[in-house]
């Protein structure tokens, strides 16, 4: 296409502006001036000043060390074009040089420990605002209680805890946390979702405040692509089974979410997998199946928590905790 629309450039003066290049064939002192049409690998098209006609002349037999000295730009385009495509082995070097990709490619069962978690350190978005009455109803959890653990996911994933004080003044005296109490069953219970559960009309004005504030703090957070949550905070309030139900509420709803965790276990299982082949160690083998046993268990338990699901599996806090007993201290 290119050198199509520069022949019709030759053929319309005026349509684009002529380039001027000096060459002269191998073995011949003689230079000439052409007019720059255009080139490939092997040829390279020229025109005499003022002459309608077009040559093309081979680069074997020009002048080159001619040609580079006095034509770089001409010249800088023809080792564009002669670049040989990178090798696999090129493509090796370079992996094998770059300290990311090295630091990346396990060769310890501590080094899966170490990759999972910088992969389970990535920001996630949790739910949009409007998505958090909808879950706190669905889970029967008191929705001033929800909020403030969502505050309390943010901190768990190591992420700045933004304008709390603020929040804490617009609470006031009547912002005593309600407790989240746990049934006989292990599974926590809202204590205000049963017989008393909370409605805007019998909220005080403080608690009214503090639910405003917070929604307003993680609409900006949303809208702004802010992630103030991590993988590791999920699996942290997973863990606890006290609060366990609310990062099961946020992930039936927060599908971006969960889906990057389940990947992210994915991932390093198939790396424990290609690891344990390459060792011989007995033990390091033990400690991988060890490993994947956990991220397998867990990622297979997450991909049950849907929008469908009624109810938080029984075994999900202890599968968030025995993965993040295999993360570094």
């Amino acid at each position: 296409m290119r050198r199509t629309l520069l022949i019709l450039g030759c053929c319309i003066p005026g349509l684009l502006p002529a380039e001027t290049v000096m060459l002269r064939k191998a073995g011949n002192p003689a230079v000439v001036t052409f007019e720059y049409i255009t080139q490939d690998e092997e040829t390279v098209m020229v025109r005499i000043p003022g002459r309608d006609g077009v040559l093309v002349y081979r680069w074997d037999e020009l002048d080159q060390d001619h040609a580079k000295t006095n034509n770089p730009r001409l010249w800088e385009e023809r080792l564009l074009l002669i670049k040989p495509p990178e090798s696999s082995g090129m493509k090796k070097k370079a992996e094998d040089d770059d300290p990311f990709a090295a630091a990346a490619k396990p060769n310890t069962p501590q080094d899966l420990s170490r990759n999972l978690q910088g992969e389970l350190s990535e920001g996630l978005k949790g739910i949009p605002v409007t998505s958090v009455a909808v879950a706190s109803r669905e889970s029967n959890i008191d929705e001033l209680v929800f909020w403030r653990v969502y505050e309390e996911l943010r901190k768990l994933s190591g992420r700045p805890a933004g304008s709390e004080p603020e929040i804490a003044k617009a609470a006031g005296d009547d912002g005593e946390e309600p407790q989240a109490k746990t049934s006989g069953s292990g599974q926590p219970q809202s204590k205000s979702s049963s017989k008393s559960k909370a409605t805007s009309s019998s909220r005080s004005p403080a608690q009214l405040a503090e639910i405003q504030a917070r929604a307003a703090k993680a609409r900006a957070d949303f809208e702004n692509d802010v992630r103030p949550f991590t993988g590791t905070g999920y699996l942290k309030l997973l863990s606890d089974a006290t609060k366990a139900r609310f990062a099961w509420a946020m992930l039936r709803r927060a599908s971006d979410d969960r889906r990057q965790i389940i990947a992210a276990l994915r991932r390093q299982d198939a790396a424990a997998a290609e690891l344990s082949d390459r060792l011989q160690d007995k033990t390091a083998k033990g400690d991988i199946a060890v490993f994947r046993k956990a991220v397998t268990t867990l990622a297979d338990s997450l991909e049950k928590v849907t929008r469908e699901a009624t109810a938080m599996e029984s075994g999900l806090t202890a599968e968030a905790q025995a993965v993040l007993a295999r993360l570094p201290r």
